[in-house]
């Protein structure tokens, strides 16, 4: 290549005006060309010095932008000390921030994420009320020159603090047959800090324990949600809680249902008024649930309430009773029941012998005539009815609709709906009776 050169300069030297353009190159080219391989290791040497000269040089710096970075919150602790809380969660304000930074040559491809430290300062923070408060930044290798944003608007109110009851619920829409108990709640109460107008709406703390079919009571730790006096939940992330789960001991028993015994001598107590009975009762609910040990249930049948004192009533009535339950009942579905007692005057029974007959449906020219010397009925029911039927007497009647003339046995009608609860028996299932007709005048 150096000979191909040379030839080419030669002639260019030949040619007056290409010798003064190339002048420069050839002079270039001599330069180069004397100790070549020892001039390219000095250009290496002082590529080598330059790198050098840069990195060690920390005047040298260049401006980065880092976004997407994540910040924190600081001087918590000085902020409670002044009595203050935050009611603002600057969770989602702190999640995009950005940060440039004059940064060293050296360090800039070195410069990310992870070594810059964004944060909200609330040391500056003294009273309650709506204000601008500081955003910071910070990393060890170079200069924050801007953050963006630079602060947030947050309120702050004065600090509270509560105790709240914990109420642990059992879920158990999985496990038929088994009823479960809350035996045991550690702690059983929370303490609660922070925003004042926040701690005060807190009524109480809900944990669930899904028990999924499990048959067996066991210890877990559940964790828990605050709620309001209408039973909304609300927002843990800027209160304080003095414990952030709690511990439920669970027992598990077998559950059955028992029918409640509907037997008037194991329902009611005492006699009714002289001339009246216990008819009948009926309860409300008919079927009780009890949770229990496993033998002691399949050893019941049924279930009995206290006796409800029917002494000296003489008309039906409602009472609440007691269901009668065992000490070792951990669970009745109702403790108390309905009982419906219907109040009867006693039967009686009696012959009416004063019976009048009426005829009905009768035809037009027919008469009519029978014969009863003898008929009498026999009448069951109420007592103070039967006696009034008996010393006042009774109607019967025979529906003659249809009937033309001629001798026919036809049966006897009561008026039953007249007098309810009362039967009627007459001695004579049917009495004969005579359709004539009349006898024309001329």
């Amino acid at each position: 290549m150096k000979h191909k050169l040379n030839e080419l300069w030669a002639k260019a030297g030949s040619n007056t005006v290409l010798r003064r353009v190339t002048w420069p190159l050839r002079w270039l080219w001599g330069l180069l060309s004397h100790n070549f391989g020892l001039k390219i290791l000095s250009l290496l040497m002082a590529i080598l010095l330059w790198n050098y000269v840069v990195i060690s040089n920390t005047s040298i710096t260049r401006e980065k932008v880092i976004d997407g970075l994540t910040g924190y919150v600081s001087g918590q602790t000085t902020l409670s000390g002044y009595g203050l809380a935050m009611l603002d969660d600057p969770a989602e304000a702190l999640k995009d921030i950005t940060v440039t930074v004059e940064v060293p040559q050296a360090n800039y491809t070195r410069l990310s994420s992870s070594n810059i430290q964004v944060w909200l300062d609330l040391t500056s923070v003294r009273t309650a009320g709506t204000q601008e408060v500081a955003l910071k930044a910070s990393t060890s290798m170079g200069r924050v020159e801007s953050i963006y944003p630079d602060s947030l608007t947050l309120t702050f109110e004065t600090l509270d603090s509560r105790v709240v009851p914990v109420n642990v619920v059992v879920d158990s829409n999985d496990s038929k047959g088994y009823w479960y108990n809350v035996n045991r709640v550690n702690p059983s109460t929370i303490t609660v800090s922070g925003a004042a107008s926040v701690v005060r709406s807190i009524a109480s703390a809900s944990a669930t324990v899904v028990m999924a079919g499990n048959q067996n009571g066991y210890t877990t730790s559940v964790p828990y949600t605050l709620l309001d006096t209408a039973g909304e939940e609300i927002s843990q992330a800027m209160l304080n809680r003095s414990t952030s789960s709690v511990s439920a001991t669970i027992g598990a028993y077998p559950l059955k249902e028992f029918t409640l015994s509907t037997d008037i001598a194991n329902v009611v107590s005492g006699q009714p008024a002289e001339g009246y009975v216990v008819e009948s009762v009926s309860i409300k609910p008919e079927t009780i649930s009890v949770a229990a040990d496993g033998e002691l249930l399949e050893s019941l049948d049924s279930l009995l309430i206290e006796p409800v004192s029917v002494e000296g009533a003489s008309q039906s009535f409602a009472a609440r009773a007691k269901v009668s339950a065992l000490s070792s009942f951990k669970y009745v579905s109702a403790n108390q029941v309905y009982v419906n007692v219907t109040i009867a005057e006693e039967s009686q029974s009696a012959w009416v012998e004063d019976v009048d007959v009426r005829f009905s449906g009768k035809g037009e020219g027919l008469s009519v005539t029978y014969r009863y010397d003898d008929l009498r009925v026999y009448v069951t029911g109420p007592g103070s009815v039967v006696d009034h039927l008996a010393a006042e007497g009774i109607s019967a009647s025979i529906d003659l609709s249809g009937l033309g003339a001629g001798s026919y046995d036809l049966p006897l009608a009561f008026d039953t709906e007249r007098y309810p609860g009362v039967t009627f028996q007459p001695e004579m299932e049917t009495l004969p009776i005579t359709l004539t007709e009349f006898e024309s005048v001329g």
